[in-house]
């Protein structure tokens, strides 16, 4: 276990080499590696990504084109995104995963994606510059921008619409930014550990001003998080305060469905941090999950028992049946 606590330290190093003795830390208790590995891709992304993002390197093995039912490079426009389909059924559920995470490519959610397509069309996708999807021309991007890309890559794939829409961590704020632009396109949202503009300002007053003689894991958590604002540090240059600022000004959803699943109020965001700190930020992401209810006037919050953010691998059950509740709630509207 040595040994691949030390190949994660330095995959995270290779990710933000500015933040190293902050992600060095992060990989020294074994009883949370899954939470360790998702770093190296999480790491300076998000206004809001809740310092953890989703992997690969936990999840189960890579998608094989033999496994789904339809596998596609999708021309956008000049450049291609790689699309999975999955099953049949009407509406088609579309994933969006977390920061850094190639949902084609990746196995995090097949566990979810085995079950929602025994009776749905299911929709994962790598966004632009990850897996085998081409890079965008033009940086940094924002949720818009990923948006659109998804936008242009169903209508040329032929995906049909309306769509259910399940976005992780930083994927909450893409789906809320898209639900946004293309209303009518969309039936409801489901939030799985989902990010908030807001989120970093708010641990950063929590973790307050530099103070002599402090614990050096708040002293690297504060550094961490004023230095992930920078787009160019983050796996996909994606500016989080722009993106940020995008999810706030979008209008709220009415009375489409939005179910709200987050993560154990056991999980700590890291371990080193005293635990009278951990509870004040844990806090604070409580408050924020409960605050996305405001999205519409149809939406439902649940906590997991004892899943930690990579609630797809840790918790599948809840997100399969939050996916289901919300689906049967778009049947009802609908009828």
């Amino acid at each position: 276990m040595a040994r691949q606590t030390e190949t994660i330290a330095r995959l995270l190093c290779s990710v933000d080499g500015q933040n190293e003795s902050f992600t060095i830390n992060f990989t020294m208790n074994n009883n949370h590696l899954p939470f360790r590995r998702s770093m190296a891709i999480i790491c300076c992304t998000a206004l809001l990504g809740l310092i953890f993002g989703a992997n690969l390197a936990l999840a189960t093995d890579a998608v094989t084109s033999a496994e789904v039912d339809r596998t596609e490079m999708v021309d956008i426009g000049g450049r291609k995104l790689q699309m999975h389909l999955w099953g049949n059924g009407s509406p088609t559920v579309i994933i969006e995963t977390g920061m850094g995470e190639p949902g084609a490519e990746g196995g995090s959610w097949r566990a979810v994606v085995d079950e929602i397509s025994k009776k749905n069309r299911v929709c994962t996708y790598d966004r632009a510059g990850l897996g085998k999807s081409e890079p965008a021309p033009n940086l940094p991007r924002t949720s818009q921008d990923v948006a659109k890309d998804l936008s242009a890559l169903l209508a040329k794939a032929g995906v049909p619409g309306p769509y259910l829409l399940v976005g992780h961590s930083f994927g909450g704020i893409h789906i809320r930014v898209f639900a946004s632009q293309y209303p009518d396109k969309v039936l409801g949202l489901v939030l799985v550990d989902s990010s908030q503009p807001n989120q970093d300002e708010k641990w950063l007053a929590v973790l307050s001003t530099p103070v002599a003689n402090e614990v050096d894991s708040v002293t690297k958590a504060r550094q961490f998080l004023i230095g992930r604002k920078d787009p160019s540090t983050n796996p996909e240059h994606i500016d989080p305060k722009a993106s940020g600022a995008q999810a706030q000004a979008a209008q709220n959803l009415g009375s489409k469905p939005v179910v709200i699943l987050s993560h154990s109020s056991k999980f700590r965001l890291d371990p080193s941090l005293p635990e009278d700190v951990s509870l004040k930020l844990e806090k604070v992401c409580s408050e924020l999950q409960a605050d996305l209810k405001r999205l519409s006037s149809n939406s439902t919050l649940t906590q997991s028992i004892n899943g930690g953010h990579l609630l797809q691998n840790e918790d599948p059950d809840l997100v399969i049946k939050g996916i289901r509740q919300a689906l049967e709630l778009v049947k009802k509207q609908t009828k």
